[in-house]
């Protein structure tokens, strides 16, 4: 993959979180809980990726931002499936896992991957916990007795982006630092591969904000 092709993808990949945003305008007055919980991560993204693109084009470390991103984007989705795991955990779970994670990542910028460093362990432990509550998600759905419509269920394209995000890009996360460094064709290959997978994850957003969920 070629430098340029890689920052025409990457930048398609950064600002294409602009459609379901736009999506949502026109749909605010409909919205339900999880929607507006996605808006909130959705706007997250835009602010992230966009003081990050700044950094890039400036020639700056863009890593930083992403060491406090990566807190806040697992307590806005912790925020999500709070209520729709409500059956199988205790809010007193989410709040102590929530902690636990902060404190992991505060512990992990201080001792082991500091502000310059891409913080890949902390990014990892995001993967796998959303993997879990992901499959967590599906299995509360098939043992509900009751049939529901997934085409309109705003938190099945939230949740299925989520596992497919997390999943394909797992490994990435994990052996970023230890094995591409530099701009190489591999590190350009596999991040081109990521901002693909991202938006693929942009496009399930967009549905899950354009779908009309059925009331209770």
């Amino acid at each position: 993959m070629s430098s340029e092709f890689f920052e025409n993808l990457s930048l398609v990949s950064s600002f294409i979180v602009i459609m379901p945003l736009l999506c949502s305008v026109f749909k605010l007055k409909s919205l339900n809980r999880v929607q507006i919980g996605l808006i909130y991560i959705l706007i997250a993204v835009l602010l992230v990726e966009s003081i990050s693109s700044i950094l890039w084009y400036k020639k700056l470390n863009n890593l930083p931002l992403y060491h406090f991103y990566t807190i806040v984007e697992f307590l806005l989705i912790v925020n999500i499936y709070k209520k729709e795991l409500s059956k199988k955990f205790t809010k007193k779970f989410f709040t102590l896992l929530s902690i636990g994670f902060v404190i992991f990542a505060i512990i992990n910028t201080l001792f082991f991957q500091n502000l310059q460093t891409f913080n890949s362990n902390v990014t990892s432990l995001l993967g796998l916990i959303v993997i879990f509550f992901s499959l967590s998600y599906f299995y509360a759905l098939l043992k509900e007795v009751k049939y529901s419509s997934l085409e309109t269920n705003p938190m099945f394209w939230i949740n299925s982006g989520f596992l497919i995000y997390f999943s394909s890009n797992l490994i990435l996360f994990f052996i970023n630092n230890s094995v591409f460094k530099g701009s190489t064709e591999a590190s350009f290959t596999l991040w081109g591969l990521h901002a693909f997978i991202n938006i693929v994850l942009t496009i399930f957003y967009t549905i899950a904000i354009w779908v009309h969920p059925k009331r209770p």
